[in-house]
């Protein structure tokens, strides 16, 4: 007969996070005029259901201990006895001015903010071929959570003191920078960054730890009387590997939204953030090079350098891209026929923002068209654009891949001279780069060692 648990120790831990990029947790629904629409409460406000945090929590913390992922986590007869989790994960609300947060029915939400939450911005994207045009019905959109927007959780572990390594494992998954929620994660969405945590351990045996947690108010709007994480005590991240590109433009480079303003036919896109400044919301439109862009080009370059380190070449036809590379499979993922066949990406790369001080978008180059007969200027066009052009000489773009040791050498190394070719200004980024925009230089670091410096070369 199996021995019975006495579950002696409740560990609590309370996290308020930030959206580090936009956030897509989709609520399944669509309107007329975006189609997916994101997770909201009864009050309006976006919010991340604990079936969605507790689901991220259980993959990534199997990476780690997979053995007692079914005790934490539960599981069927065949994993585990079959009992439920032990792990306990509440809703992330909203936090609104002074603190507040979007928990139950708030009587007289502030109208300002809840005006900007119920217009939130749409990303457009599109799938893209192998011979870079617009692949059929590959055109959509969803809504995206304001970059900057915070939340607040709460999670629960019963047990008795054997789990204290496994609670420690939890509250470092938290902190990483793989813990992404919702859709398009390897897009740039669904980082969540930790603002602040709060945890403790009640020792149910003891009197003193048994009274206090009976009277724990549940609610995010009490005061907590935890004590406060320290940074530094959080474990760093495991399994993955970080690249670092501090990027600096040649001249100027667009990421373009798709459509112009009164003064361009097209100019770069821009989003809205929220900003908490004293305790108070604010909403600041910001320049955005979108994650989704910097990926595309990478896999390509991804592929062209796994196929030239394989002898894999288009005169004998055994050159490959997209999918069927088998590097591009392993980094970027794949859609698979099934869910078996399906394939995570390992790579994570964020939206990189800037705000008015760091960018100026006001040189504008104006194009036509020539009738090679005439040598005239054809009729109809004639266009402009807005640019985009540094104020401050570089930024910092942050590539972070899981597992990536695990995979063969040759797909590391295709990785590897890709982000090199960014940092030579051998791959453009953005749009326009026939006519020399998006050129880049800089130095590649991986987890801190500098792999190649243009500086230093040139």
């Amino acid at each position: 007969m199996k021995k019975t648990q006495i579950d002696t120790h409740r560990y609590l831990a309370r996290f308020i996070l930030e959206a580090a990029t936009p956030m897509f947790v989709g609520s399944g629904e669509s309107s007329l005029l975006k189609d997916a629409l994101v997770q909201k409460d009864v009050n309006g406000f976006p919010c991340i259901l604990g079936t969605t945090l507790a689901g991220v929590l259980r993959h990534q913390f199997e990476i780690e201990n997979k053995e007692i992922s079914s005790t934490i986590f539960g599981g069927s007869k065949a994993e585990s006895d079959g009992s439920g989790s032990q792990l306990k994960v509440h809703t992330a609300f909203m936090v609104l001015n002074n603190g507040l947060v979007s928990e139950g029915i708030i009587p007289d939400p502030d109208k300002t903010i809840l005006d900007h939450y119920n217009n939130l911005p749409s990303r457009q994207h599109v799938r893209i071929t192998d011979k870079g045009v617009a692949q059929d019905n590959g055109l959509f959109d969803n809504e995206i959570v304001y970059k900057g927007t915070r939340f607040m959780f709460e999670m629960e572990l019963k047990g008795d003191y054997s789990l204290i390594e496994s609670w420690k494992t939890l509250m470092a998954i938290v902190s990483r920078p793989t813990f992404r929620l919702g859709s398009g994660t390897r897009n740039g969405y669904g980082q969540l960054r930790v603002l602040e945590s709060y945890s403790r351990i009640f020792n149910l045996t003891q009197k003193e730890d048994f009274n206090t947690y009976l009277d724990f108010n549940p609610s995010y709007n009490s005061e907590l009387k935890f004590e406060k994480n320290q940074s530094e005590d959080l474990e760093i991240a495991k399994h993955v590997t970080h690249y670092q590109l501090q990027l600096q433009p040649d001249s100027v480079f667009v990421f373009s939204e798709g459509f112009g303003d009164d003064e361009a036919d097209n100019k770069p896109l821009e989003e809205t953030v929220a900003m908490y400044r004293d305790n108070t919301i604010d909403f600041e439109t910001q320049t955005v090079i979108p994650a989704s862009s910097i990926k595309g080009a990478l896999a390509h370059r991804v592929a062209f350098f796994y196929n030239k380190l394989n002898k894999f070449y288009a005169d004998n036809r055994a050159g490959k891209t997209g999918e069927d590379n088998q590097a591009v499979s392993d980094l970027f993922g794949k859609i698979g026929k099934s869910v078996k066949e399906a394939q995570a990406g390992r790579v994570f790369i964020n939206d990189t923002y800037f705000n008015k001080n760091a960018v100026s978008n006001d040189k504008i180059f104006n194009h036509v068209a020539i009738d090679r007969f005439t040598g005239g200027a054809m009729d109809g066009a004639l266009f402009s654009e807005k640019v985009s052009s540094l104020v401050e000489k570089s930024f910092n773009l942050d590539v972070y891949v899981q597992d990536l040791d695990s995979l063969e050498a040759d797909v590391k190394t295709a990785l590897e001279l890709a982000l090199e070719d960014i940092v030579k200004g051998l791959l453009p980024l953005g749009g326009m780069t026939t006519k020399g925009h998006g050129m880049f230089t800089g130095i590649l670091q991986r987890n801190g060692e500098e792999l190649f410096n243009y500086n230093l070369t040139n």
